[in-house]
């Protein structure tokens, strides 16, 4: 869609210029399509003189650069809990501030126990102990059917070049480890692209 590209790359362009960032991404979608109707990054190049920018901007990183997604990636893991009924919105977790998950300790942010929180708490306070309670509640075969099943692991397909699968490790493989189930709920020991974000 013109206007809508014309719209983010302005926007972007500007965005990253005020808050002295190094670059910038957005994507624009349909979420009932998954059509994409925008899609920009700054700095870009210009198509029509290729040799005035430098090659590194020739790729998209949108498709094509693995990130850590962090705490984006709790509503992965709880859109999976509430859809497999493993918890409820209304579910209450106890949060200690810490929590052991295959001999690896998890903290929160802040380092701070928030006590009996529901799900949205869990969410609105980004607590990576709540979190982890729900991917445990689900345990690793559900867990990891469902970060498959939002896309993640693998390419999404998009009709653009260089697109990168993201890493994504499954019990099923020997470099997993049981703790591997609480860090992944909260994005952590995991690489996605923006698309795939996006997408899911």
């Amino acid at each position: 869609d013109r206007n809508i590209q014309y719209l983010i790359e302005t926007e972007l362009e500007q965005a990253v210029i005020r808050y002295g960032a190094q670059r910038g991404s957005v994507i624009v979608l349909n979420p009932k399509t998954g059509a994409i109707l925008g899609m920009a990054n700054y700095p870009a190049y210009d198509p029509n003189d290729y040799s005035a920018s430098p090659e590194s901007l020739f790729f998209d990183p949108n498709v094509s650069e693995q990130y850590e997604p962090g705490s984006v990636f709790k509503i992965i893991t709880m859109a999976a809990g509430l859809d497999a009924g493993a918890v409820s919105p209304g579910t209450f977790v106890y949060d200690g501030g810490h929590m052991e998950v295959g001999g690896r300790v998890i903290y929160n942010w802040d380092r701070q126990g928030h006590g009996n929180v529901d799900m949205t708490d869990v969410l609105a306070q980004s607590l990576n102990v709540g979190i982890a309670q729900v991917a445990t509640a689900l345990g690793k075969e559900r867990f990891y059917t469902y970060v498959k099943r939002f896309g993640f692991g693998h390419l999404t397909e998009i009709d653009l070049s260089s697109e990168g699968p993201g890493t994504l490790k499954t019990p099923r493989e020997a470099n997993w480890y049981e703790s591997d189930l609480g860090t992944n709920s909260f994005g952590q020991g995991i690489a996605v692209t923006p698309v795939q974000i996006a997408i899911a």
